[in-house]
């Protein structure tokens, strides 16, 4: 029978559970979603149950995504305010390694923690708008690789290349607190999104977001903004460095937070009329 260890930091190997096996744990087979809730409803719920059901596709897993729904809303019912996360797995399996024994009913792990998130931020179109103030964006060393077909857009939980340009934005407002996110691009240098969110950019009067199909998440909010008139007609286009001087809107798009618009861009100043486009509350 198999015995299952953790080493700690004094070189002590101390009994452990069974996590090993789990194949999110030693895989990252799963993806995720962060649902914001607000007066008791789940922000952009459609988008959401879109994502899961893509999702589950994809990894070729099972699960009734009407009664997962439900559960959700009861959810967010309960809680009222604050945020939902949802983590959506493979179970065991009964091979060994990256095995695979075809369509299996999804495990989905739930967490719920409630919290006045919306507070003073208005919405538009069932979207969340924050508040307009200075925030600086620069450009991010780290990249984003680029992704085979099948795993296009997902919010996978095996995310190590976000993590660690998460970490390069840590030390960089260390240096400076006047940045507030970060430009991430891919491997091809074309800026695919933001460090914990997509992004959408103005050039020439019309709004437009980089595609997700080889790098990147195609994000609940972004789904929701193109679907909506908040920005007019969005289009997808591929954002190079050449077109970052002559951006004049940036706005980030989160599942959660909503549309944040950024007011500076390395340092130049961005000057889109946020009062005509209606995002300041």
């Amino acid at each position: 029978m198999a015995q299952y260890y953790c080493y700690q930091q004094d070189g002590a190997l101390v009994l452990s559970d069974a996590r090993m096996d789990e194949r999110a744990f030693a895989y990252g087979d799963g993806f995720f979603s962060t649902i914001g809730v607000c007066d008791g409803q789940m922000v952009c719920a459609p988008f959401h149950a879109e994502r899961i059901l893509t999702g589950l596709s994809a990894l070729r897993l099972s699960a009734s995504v009407d009664e997962l729904m439900m559960a959700l809303t009861q959810l967010a019912k309960q809680m009222r305010e604050g945020i939902l996360k949802i983590i959506i797995t493979r179970p065991k399996q009964s091979v060994r390694g990256y095995g695979f024994v075809g369509m299996a009913a999804a495990q989905a792990y739930i967490k719920a923690m409630p919290s006045p998130v919306y507070q003073g931020v208005r919405f538009k179109d069932g979207i969340p708008v924050q508040p307009v103030m200075a925030r600086q964006m620069v450009l991010m060393q780290g990249q984003l690789s680029h992704r085979s077909p099948w795993l296009s857009g997902l919010k996978l939980i095996g995310c190590p290349e976000q993590v660690l340009i998460h970490a390069e934005l840590l030390e960089r407002q260390q240096l400076d607190d006047s940045i507030t996110d970060g430009l991430v691009s891919n491997v091809h240098g074309q800026w695919v999104c933001a460090t914990m969110g997509n992004i959408f950019y103005q050039l020439d009067g019309c709004w437009y977001t980089p595609p997700v199909d080889i790098s990147g998440v195609a994000g609940v909010m972004r789904a929701a903004l193109m679907a909506s008139t908040v920005l007019g007609k969005v289009h997808e286009r591929v954002l190079q460095t050449a077109d970052l001087p002559l951006i004049s809107g940036l706005i980030t798009t989160n599942a959660v937070r909503g549309i944040t618009p950024i007011t500076n861009l390395c340092g130049r100043p961005l000057t889109d009329d946020w009062d005509a486009a209606g995002f300041i509350p």
